[in-house]
């Protein structure tokens, strides 16, 4: 039967705290992170017991959670790390806009949702394939297609019709 009190994740805390912790710094966290990293951990362990499920060893459990939360940091900085430098301008070799058609059309971008505007963004502006818009959003490919469709057809009609769109 496994054990629904509360006071096993405060108990764990007051005796693992300080070294899950230390734990989460030598696996490369910030020391924000890491205290971000241990509060999930006791947490998903608090939520874990409410919900029922036994844990037999509730340190190790919350340790291993750790792991995997701080590993999960890892990856998500790595993805990031390579999506920036595309997303940011290229400084060599930038010219700024060839004509006053190309900032109409980043003005009328500007004006769509905030899901359609990042999808064009990430497809035309930093090249990247819808199946890649989809993984940086959480979405999938097809729904990324169809944001840029929709916003494609937003656009048509801003810049069809100016004075209507704003």
């Amino acid at each position: 039967m496994p054990v629904l009190d509360a006071g096993v994740v405060s108990d764990l805390h007051a005796a693992e705290g300080e070294r899950l912790y230390n734990f989460a710094r030598h696996l490369g966290l910030a020391d924000e992170d890491a205290a971000d990293v241990v509060q999930e951990s006791l947490l998903r362990l608090w939520r874990e017991l409410r919900r029922g499920t036994a844990v037999a060893n509730p340190a190790a459990w919350t340790y291993r959670t750790c792991y995997r939360l701080a590993m999960s940091q890892h990856r998500w900085r790595r993805q990031l790390s390579r999506l920036l430098p595309r997303l940011a301008p290229q400084r060599a070799g930038y010219s700024g806009p060839e004509s006053s058609d190309r900032l109409s059309v980043w003005q009328a971008v500007d004006r769509l949702s905030p899901r359609q505007r990042v999808v064009i963004y990430l497809h035309y502006a930093a090249d990247l394939p819808f199946d890649e818009v989809g993984l940086a959003l959480g979405i999938s490919a097809s729904s990324a297609r169809t944001h840029a469709g929709r916003a494609m057809v937003a656009i048509r009609s801003q810049l069809d019709h100016p004075k209507e769109a704003q």
